[in-house]
């Protein structure tokens, strides 16, 4: 993954996120199976009942999937320069799963989250961000700025991997002892200051090793236009 260049071990951080982003679109299967409803939506109360919040939460939960999905082939340079037809096709999957989908539904849940006001807070964070980097890497891309547009969709997919961080940090404070209220508020602001870390660490080292190596490191010939 192009988010891992340069880190010792890079192979086994990328298998590493991609097992975890395969174990989030697995548990989201649980949400659309027949059987007992799952732990999420109960302890959700009377909110799983509301229309507005069931439908806003099952286009978050369709639209994030499609987004983990379709967004990891595309850190992936080398195949992508290889198969720039297929960079296009998933990366307006990409797009439309995080801008109509994905972080507008996310924006409303955010209103009703679990935690109270730090929850609402960090949601909204995150939200807002994978929103904002996303668009801003499609009108990159559009002006024919490829390097703003690879800086704008790491960060983007760097939101987007902040939903597996987040289970994983969640399971390891648990094993700690973290009780579940405190738990849940450090999950979620350590997985966003782990999105954060992990795109600006990578844009800083490819500014460091040269000016044009941003552009060295891209999938250019499958660029969105």
């Amino acid at each position: 993954m192009i988010i891992f260049a340069k880190w010792p071990g890079a192979w086994f951080w990328s298998a590493a996120t991609i097992a975890a982003s395969a174990g989030i679109l697995l548990n989201n299967s649980i949400y659309f199976s027949s059987g007992q409803a799952p732990q999420f939506l109960l302890e959700k109360g009377h909110w799983a009942h509301e229309p507005w919040w069931l439908a806003a939460f099952y286009f978050h939960l369709v639209g994030a999937s499609l987004a983990l999905a379709a967004g990891t082939p595309l850190m992936f340079p080398a195949w992508t320069r290889r198969h720039p037809a297929w960079h296009r096709r998933l990366g307006y999957l990409y797009l439309n799963a995080v801008l109509w989908m994905a972080a507008p539904t996310g924006l409303a849940l955010a209103l009703v989250a679990k935690g109270g006001l730090w929850g609402t807070a960090g949601f909204l964070v995150a939200g807002a961000l994978w929103w904002q980097t996303t668009w801003t890497g499609y009108r990159a891309i559009r002006r024919g700025d490829l390097p703003g547009h690879i800086r704008a969709m790491v960060r983007s997919f760097c939101w987007a991997l902040s939903a597996p961080a987040f289970r994983v940090i969640q399971i390891a404070l648990f094993a700690a002892g973290l009780d579940d209220g405190t738990n849940y508020i450090a999950s979620l602001w350590l997985s966003i200051a782990a999105s954060v870390w992990l795109a600006e660490s990578f844009l800083y080292r490819m500014r460091r090793e040269s000016p044009a190596s941003i552009e060295t490191h891209s999938p250019a010939a499958g660029a969105l236009s």
